[in-house]
């Protein structure tokens, strides 16, 4: 009998981690969705990198399925199956995401993040005449990652974004 009452309490433990996953997922996801939507990163994707991919729905549904991956792993331990493999494999496989995230992407996120700093501020834009590290030039274009210059001597500079959010920039 006293087999039968345990079996029935991780059956339902069980079954209210899984509805409580199930609404942290949707809840989670709702809340990116919004916050992604109010930053129009996804927009701002759009044109000026001039793809299709709808950004918001890969970073939605990823937050989602890890989620879900918990909660899995969540009712693997409430019914007492070894984890331990799992964990490690989740452990590795995240470490393993994480450096490879780092290393492609270290230049590229500042410039990036500077890039919807300065596309949101509008604190320079096409056309206008700068002075950045002792170089004059006009502002021909403004991109997520770069700007392009062009100086009174015809040269054309690309300037990393970071660069102009860390570096005094004079608007003539």
């Amino acid at each position: 009998m006293v087999e039968y009452s345990n079996l029935f309490i991780d059956i339902i433990s069980a079954f209210l981690i899984l509805i409580l996953g199930l609404v942290i997922a949707s809840i989670i996801t709702n809340i990116l969705k919004r916050l992604l939507k109010e930053a129009e990163i996804g927009e701002i994707i759009r044109k000026q990198l001039k793809i299709k991919i709808k950004i918001e729905y890969y970073i939605v549904s990823l937050a989602k399925y890890i989620i879900y991956f918990v909660t899995f792993i969540l009712l693997l331990n409430q019914f007492g199956i070894p984890t331990l493999i799992l964990d490690v494999i989740l452990a590795v496989l995240l470490v393993i995401i994480i450096v490879f995230i780092v290393l492609a992407f270290k230049d590229w996120i500042p410039n990036f993040v500077s890039g919807l700093y300065i596309y949101k501020t509008q604190k320079i834009k096409t056309g206008d005449t700068i002075i950045i590290n002792g170089v004059e030039g006009k502002v021909k274009e403004i991109s997520l990652i770069e700007t392009k210059i062009l100086t009174k001597k015809n040269e054309v500079i690309f300037v990393p974004n970071s660069n102009i959010t860390k570096c005094e920039v004079v608007k003539k």
